[in-house]
C-alpha cells in the first residue's frame, strides 16, 4: 500500500485507516476543547467611561454629541455662505447692530 499525505495539511503521511494525520486530529481536538471567547468590551475612546458601539470607537452618547456638533458646524457654514452672498455693507451693519445690543 502506498503512502498518502494528509488532505488537510498536505505535510504528514497517513497511517492505514486514518482520514487525517495525528497532528491535524490533535489540533481539531484543541479547537473543540477551547472555550469560546466573548468579544472584548472596547471602551469609548473619547470619554473612556462607556462601552463603544460595535463598529465604532465611541459610545452612544459621544456618537450623538459628535453628530450634533457636525450638524451645528454645517449650519454655521451655511450661515457664513449666506452672509458671503450679502453685500459687504449689510454684513458690517449687522455686526455693528449686534455689538450695540450688548
Amino acid at each position: 500500500m502506498a503512502l498518502r499525505k494528509c488532505p488537510k495539511c498536505e505535510l504528514n503521511y497517513l497511517k492505514p485507516g486514518e482520514t487525517i494525520c495525528h497532528v491535524c486530529a490533535s489540533a481539531m481536538k484543541r479547537k473543540k476543547a477551547a472555550p469560546v471567547e466573548e468579544d472584548e468590551v472596547v471602551m469609548c475612546s473619547n470619554c473612556g467611561e462607556a462601552p463603544a458601539v460595535k463598529g465604532h470607537d465611541l459610545c452612544e452618547e459621544c456618537l450623538r454629541e459628535q453628530k450634533r456638533e457636525a450638524e451645528l458646524e454645517l449650519m454655521a457654514d451655511k450661515l457664513r455662505a449666506d452672509e458671503a452672498d450679502m453685500p459687504l455693507e449689510e454684513v458690517v451693519d449687522d455686526e455693528e447692530d449686534s455689538e450695540d445690543e450688548e
